[in-house]
């Protein structure tokens, strides 16, 4: 009995202890295989620090070496050049080849600038700014003395004395003679159309009457009307086409009513000696008055056809032609 006992108990202690040993075997290939888990990354760590250590003393030693040795390596360096040099040469020839091949006009001409400035031109162009300029200039000019005498042409048909407009005006006239004509009546002024007309039938009928008396009609009725011609006037309006003074003094009344002094007093100088005198002054405040017009008048138009000339020599180049 003891003999099965006992080859059962031994049987149970070597299962036991394969089981124990295959367990054993296990844990010491797990530990192997966390060590070579760790134990690799270290492993190269090392390795590259070992190489980056050696590589560093390796460049170390080669700059002590070519700083304490120069002149052993420049012949080395000096025996590479040539080789290089000729390689360089034949790649230079290729190219030059190559750009003759395709450029062979510009690879035998030589290069020309782009501009070459050209002396006759740059006169002509410089002369042709000058006469622009002075264009501008007396075009200026001639606006300048165009507006002023204007300017002046209105004061004088006032009854205001228009000397300073005429100095002005005097820079820019070419005849001083218009300027000796006008310089006494700047001075006091004229009186203008208006009055005039407002003051003609009064002296008219003085000049009537002077004419009555001067033809010898000393009737009742024609001294009446000589003696009240310096208050009341008495002349005929019924006989304009005649030739009589009434009807010359008509004519001329008409003409000033009708903004016509100029040929009011070309009327009136037909009269006699004796009719222009019983006129005086007024007559001589008209002819005054039309000398001024004339004048003035003379002088803007003059101004404006210089103004007008210059703008038509000046035209092309503002609208943009050729210089």
């Amino acid at each position: 009995m003891s003999e099965p006992l006992d080859s059962t108990l031994s049987g149970e202690t070597l299962d036991q202890e394969f089981a124990a040993e295959d367990a054993h075997r296990k844990d010491a290939a797990k530990m192997t295989r966390v060590f070579l888990l760790f134990a690799a990354p270290l492993v190269i760590m090392i390795a590259i620090v070992i190489a980056a250590v050696a590589f560093k003393m390796s460049q170390d030693s080669r700059a002590i070496v070519a700083t304490a040795t120069p002149a052993a390596s420049a012949p080395a360096v000096a025996a590479s050049d040539p080789q290089k040099d000729a390689q360089i040469a034949a790649l230079q020839s290729q190219i030059a080849a190559l750009q003759g091949q395709l450029h062979p006009a510009e690879a035998t001409a030589p290069a020309q600038p782009l501009y070459t400035a050209d002396p006759t031109a740059l006169s002509q162009l410089s002369a042709r700014l000058d006469r622009v300029e002075a264009n501008q200039q007396a075009l200026a000019k001639a606006a300048a003395s165009a507006f002023a005498a204007r300017t002046l042409q209105q004061a004088a048909r006032t009854e205001q004395p228009f000397l300073s407009e005429l100095a002005v005006v005097e820079a820019g006239i070419d005849d001083p003679s218009l300027v000796t004509a006008l310089r006494p009546y700047a001075e006091k002024g004229v009186p203008s159309e208006v009055t005039l007309a407002v003051k003609f039938p009064a002296v008219a009928a003085r000049a009537n009457s002077a004419v009555q008396a001067d033809d010898g009609k000393d009737d009742l009725f024609s001294q009446l009307r000589h003696a009240l011609g310096g208050f009341i006037s008495i002349r005929r309006t019924d006989d304009i086409k005649g030739q009589g003074a009434d009807a010359i003094l008509q004519r001329a009344e008409i003409r000033l009513n009708n903004g016509d002094l100029k040929g009011a007093v070309a009327y009136l100088n037909t009269l006699s000696p004796a009719a222009q005198k019983a006129l005086s002054p007024w007559i001589d405040q008209a002819r005054a008055r039309v000398l001024v017009d004339d004048i003035t008048r003379h002088i803007s138009e003059s101004a404006l056809n210089r103004l007008s000339q210059t703008t038509a020599t000046d035209t092309p180049l503002r609208n943009g032609g050729v210089l």
